[in-house]
């Protein structure tokens, strides 16, 4: 067996470049200020998220809109399952998938009522409840 003598080749240092020893610090988010701009656009379409917002306003038994700036919207309508318990001013926790909405396609499935009540989501994203929202704070009164 013949030894090979161990060859060692500094990368980066005396070659006049610098190289930092460590990152930049940059402070974590607070737990619960995670969010991303899954309504923003068209990247998140058709993927599973998790959003927790205010109820801002309740359309029917299975439609409703959620604050959404954290998320990229000004507004997020919520299509669910029937019998939900959302309430203007409570904080919800939804989970479902991301989807672009137009009336003619979730009316039958959704028991939508009027189309005027949607007009200002026609073509955006939104989300379709997989699962029954979860209540946070109640409104204020």
């Amino acid at each position: 067996m013949v030894a090979m003598p161990l060859m060692l080749g500094a990368c980066g240092v005396g070659d006049g470049i610098e190289v930092p020893t460590t990152a930049p610090l940059r402070p974590s988010p607070a737990i619960g200020a995670i969010t991303d701009p899954y309504f923003s656009n068209d990247d998140y379409i058709g993927r599973t998220v998790t959003v927790t917002a205010t109820v801002s306003k309740v359309i029917t038994d299975r439609s409703f809109v959620l604050t959404g700036d954290e998320y990229g919207d000004d507004s997020i309508l919520v299509l669910s399952a029937p019998g939900i318990a959302a309430e203007r001013g409570r904080q919800v926790t939804v989970t479902g998938v991301v989807s672009t909405f137009t009336y003619g396609a979730y009316f039958d499935d959704y028991d939508l009522g009027g189309a005027d009540s949607y007009e200002d989501f026609d073509a955006e994203e939104f989300l379709v409840a997989t699962g029954t929202p979860s209540s946070g704070t109640s409104p204020s009164t």
